[in-house]
């Protein structure tokens, strides 16, 4: 690029038309770098945020959020687009760790207990989940495998990937990618999927013929004869409540940053359950004092050595 700029000065008047071809020569030079940076995850992310449909969007903690869900094929996607008022430095030193990381599933009232262990192919997390107030042996355990796809000055991909799950599930996926909006602000894409067989949609039919069968989702259906906005119901809904508590757990564990160990585990853990209680319509399970009397039992067990 210099030694083009450098030719284009040295040449005379009398080579008015070279001058002319060496400038465009350079504005296309500039025009590649340019498409360089826009090609880059930082930009392509902030790209989607950009095209994002405003049907999508609801309001959660005051922030507006963008939730999409889809299933086919056996199949189900959900994905979170949202900003953090939480500095990009701060959400990406959450994400790099394995640790940080367990942490934040473990605020999702359904997970038991999260540990971090490590082999040659880098961290694993190892989940234990059940339903609320669950007893001994009620509990699924599911191995997820941590890798930190991308991470530069702007951009941060993290996947997690599990082969398989309860009830003839497989194929888990959760990616966290965020990029910086400006020094205070982070935008972030939390997405997470799974494909499922017989088994499971036969046991989900159950479920939300029984205990599930009035709990909804976040994204509008239709209208009902009252005129009130229906919510998506079934499998999507189940992922959709799910994909949001994931959320709401990050954004929950970004925003406590002092004290001690145990101080910022309560914090966390109140700061989770008022944010889903702002959508308590979908997210509602247990009141404030079972919510934590459950997790300091979780924690109590995950305390002791497992074997």
């Amino acid at each position: 690029m210099a030694l083009v700029a450098e030719h284009c000065v040295a040449v005379t008047a009398s080579l008015r038309p070279l001058v002319v071809a060496c400038l465009l020569l350079e504005l296309v030079c500039w025009a590649g770098v340019c498409l360089a940076q826009t090609t880059k995850p930082a930009a392509e992310l902030l790209a989607r945020r950009s095209s994002l449909n405003p049907q999508a969007r609801l309001v959660t903690a005051g922030a507006p959020i963008h939730l999409v869900s889809k299933e086919s094929d056996n199949r189900l996607d959900g994905d979170v687009y949202a900003e953090l008022a939480q500095p990009f430095a701060r959400v990406s030193a959450v994400l790099r760790s394995a640790d940080s990381v367990c942490e934040v599933l473990f605020l999702h009232l359904n997970v038991r207990s999260c540990r971090v262990s490590n082999n040659s192919a880098g961290p694993q997390l190892t989940l234990d989940a059940g339903p609320k107030r669950a007893a001994a042996g009620a509990t699924y355990r599911m191995v997820y495998a941590m890798q930190v796809v991308a991470s530069t000055d702007d951009y941060l991909r993290v996947l997690l990937s599990a082969a398989s799950g309860p009830l003839s599930t497989s194929d888990y996926r959760i990616v966290f990618e965020v990029t910086p909006l400006d020094d205070k602000r982070t935008f972030l894409h939390f997405g997470y999927a799974y494909r499922y067989g017989v088994l499971a949609k036969t046991a989900m039919r159950l479920y939300l013929a029984t205990a599930g069968r009035t709990k909804i989702g976040f994204t509008a259906v239709g209208n009902g004869t009252d005129g009130k906005a229906q919510f998506v119901q079934g499998e999507r809904g189940s992922l959709e409540r799910n994909v949001v508590r994931n959320y709401l757990a990050l954004q929950a564990h970004a925003s406590v940053g002092s004290g001690t160990p145990q101080a910022q585990m309560d914090a966390r853990l109140r700061a989770w359950f008022a944010l889903t209680e702002r959508h308590a319509a979908q997210l509602h399970e247990l009141e404030l004092d079972e919510y934590l009397q459950e997790k300091r039992d979780d924690l109590a067990r995950m305390a002791v050595p497992a074997k």
